[in-house]
C-alpha cells in the first residue's frame, strides 16, 4: 500500500500535497496518509479527501493515519 507521511509538512502545504498524492494514486487504492495526532492536520486532510469525493476511514488501532479506500468518481 502506498503511503504519504505528512510529518514535517506545513499546514499551508497540506492541501496541495494530499491532493496530488490522492489523485495520482486513485487507481491504486487503498492508500495510507499518515497525519500524526494533529487535529488540524487530520481536518485539513479529511477536507481535501471529501472535496475530491474519496471514501476513507481512520483505523481504530491508529488514529494518526487515514486509509483512503475508494474514489467515488473513478470509473472502471
Amino acid at each position: 500500500m502506498k503511503e504519504l507521511d505528512l510529518h514535517g509538512v506545513l499546514h499551508s502545504e497540506v492541501e496541495g500535497v494530499v491532493e496530488n498524492f490522492a489523485l495520482l494514486n486513485s487507481s491504486e487504492l487503498p492508500i495510507r496518509i499518515i497525519t500524526g495526532n494533529s487535529t488540524k492536520m487530520k481536518t485539513l486532510t479529511q477536507f481535501i479527501l471529501e472535496f475530491h469525493n474519496f471514501e476513507f476511514y481512520t483505523p481504530v488501532h491508529n488514529s494518526g493515519e487515514i486509509i483512503v479506500t475508494r474514489d467515488m468518481d473513478y470509473k472502471l
